[in-house]
């Protein structure tokens, strides 16, 4: 790192942004410097929930907002062999080529001299290197049979849903994907079925802290069909399974399930092996007379199921000497907070509001958590 960048950091830390604190640090460096460096500080902060040592990573803004957990990366790592050299084409700061890092060689490509620059340092501050190249990967000569990829999803700030408008064309990276061993290209979870289809048979869509944070699209020789979801803070995989009936009566559980579970169509491998059965038209929750507990959903006793009507539901809520302090909905749309607000009654039982749909109709459920 430039020493007046590096002054600037040390001057910076733990002090305010305030506009004296940024020209006190200026007359020290220079304003770029001093502005950079409260700016990093900045961005170290946010990026405290994605990286460990935060604190001495080095960051781009826009790279750092699609910048993958290291837990997540270290997952993506672990779908490659030990011991071969794998490439990504896309290294922004380095969030992924450190878990790949870690299991092996690897090789970064990255168009922007600012963010190869912000890698170089974060790998060093993990203790690992990389040959680093400032070119666009699908214009290199590949020397390599295994590569990650996550195309550029936001445009001069502004985040999109157009593949057409991803860098690089995720097309593109599947078709030279499709002539190594392994390639994994990750998505937004948003794109259509019909969309990451398109790009391969081999689907994963990856759950972490209870969201379903990415795609992943595997493929090459060594891919094989398949489509999953992934629990990463278990290592748990689940398989896609087949649709089942549904019904409008609830039994006595209610199980709620993960959204990469259901991202994944995975419903009817839980309701299999839980003896569950989807409720309504809710597309993520399912309704069982056993107590069950798993990774993939957060289990509820199920106290009350009626109509949609909020004063018959307030009625049972004071009946059961409750207290609504979260309202949950899959597939109806309603003003939570409102509901919220009309059906806090200070109980001492704490209770969720569940609204699911019922063909046209939108019914209620009291539960309370079987989790906490």
């Amino acid at each position: 790192m430039d020493e007046i960048l590096d002054l600037a950091l040390t001057l910076s830390e733990g002090k305010e942004a305030t506009a004296s604190a940024i020209q006190r640090v200026s007359q020290k460096t220079n304003p770029s410097a001093s502005a950079w460096a409260f700016g990093q500080w900045d961005l170290r902060k946010r990026a405290k929930g994605k990286f460990q040592l935060a604190e001495k990573m080095l960051f781009v803004r826009e790279a750092l907002e699609q910048a993958t957990h290291e837990s997540v990366a270290e997952y993506h790592a672990s779908l490659f062999p030990r011991d071969v050299l794998v490439a990504d084409l896309t290294t922004g700061i380095g969030a992924d080529l450190i878990g790949l890092s870690r299991r092996g060689p690897t090789k970064g490509f990255e168009l922007d001299a600012e963010r190869l620059s912000c890698a170089r340092n974060n790998l060093e501050v993990h203790g690992l290197a990389s040959s680093l190249e400032l070119r666009d990967s699908l214009g290199a000569t590949w020397d390599f049979e295994y590569a990650y990829a996550d195309p550029a999803r936001r445009i001069e700030g502004r985040r999109t849903l157009d593949p057409t408008e991803f860098e690089p064309n995720p097309l593109e990276i599947a078709d030279r994907f499709t002539k190594i061993k392994l390639g994994v290209m990750k998505l937004s979870p948003l794109l259509p079925d019909t969309f990451l289809e398109s790009l391969g048979s081999h689907l994963e869509f990856i759950s972490f802290g209870g969201e379903c944070r990415e795609a992943l699209v595997l493929l090459g020789s060594e891919a094989v069909p398949g489509r999953y979801a992934v629990h990463v803070e278990s290592g748990q995989r689940l398989e896609e399974g087949n649709p089942r009936v549904t019904t409008c009566v609830p039994s006595e559980f209610l199980l709620d399930l993960d959204p990469a579970a259901v991202r994944a169509h995975c419903a009817g491998t839980l309701c299999e092996k839980f003896e569950a059965t989807p409720l309504g038209d809710s597309n993520g929750y399912l309704t069982s007379d056993l107590q069950s507990k798993s990774v993939w959903f957060r289990s509820y006793r199920i106290l009350y199921e009626g109509k949609g009507d909020v004063k018959s539901t307030k009625q049972a809520v004071r009946e059961l000497g409750g207290d609504v302090f979260e309202v949950k909905q899959r597939g109806v749309k309603g003003d939570v907070h409102k509901l919220k607000r009309e059906l806090s009654l200070k109980g001492k039982l704490p209770l969720s509001l569940v609204l699911w749909p019922d063909g046209q109709k939108v019914r209620h459920l009291l539960v309370t958590s079987l989790d906490l």
